[in-house]
């Protein structure tokens, strides 16, 4: 009786999800670049817990995120999801730890560059060959101005 049982339950589990829907993702990330001449420290609060040393025309990966394909599309709002209701911010530091830029979440709609803006960010997708992940990949350009001192 046992037996029945449990061969029974298994059979209701495997007709009764759709295996697909929980393991096709696409994958998402969100780089800062910098493209400056000189060498950047990056600290993310809290999701990179050590600094970031990025040489000039280097990037870093600041957000990663595989949302499953059923969702649609993935969109920049991901990222915004990632932040949103928290006090966390992206500061740029000189080689010699000097503040040179603090960019806030809550500060995003202000009027001056933002990298929590989207429209500063340039977006590429890649589909693969094999499956049907698409791969969508923002990228920040870190510019000279960005780095004057605080």
């Amino acid at each position: 009786m046992k037996k029945i049982v449990f061969i029974c339950a298994i059979a209701l589990i495997s007709t009764s999800c759709d295996p697909s829907k929980w393991i096709d993702t696409h994958a998402t990330s969100w780089y800062a670049k910098n493209n400056t001449d000189q060498i950047l420290i990056i600290t993310t609060s809290p999701f990179i817990e050590t600094d970031a040393v990025v040489s000039p025309g280097d990037s870093v990966l600041i957000h990663i995120f595989n949302p499953f394909q059923y969702l649609g599309t993935p969109s920049f709002d991901i990222f915004y999801d990632a932040w949103d209701g928290q006090e966390k911010n992206i500061s740029l530091f000189s080689e010699d730890k000097l503040l040179l830029k603090t960019w806030k979440y809550v500060d995003r709609n202000a009027a001056d560059r933002q990298l929590f803006n989207e429209s500063y960010w340039r977006l590429y997708i890649k589909k693969s060959e094999r499956y049907q992940e698409q791969t969508y990949t923002w990228i920040f350009d870190i510019i000279p101005e960005d780095i004057t001192p605080l």
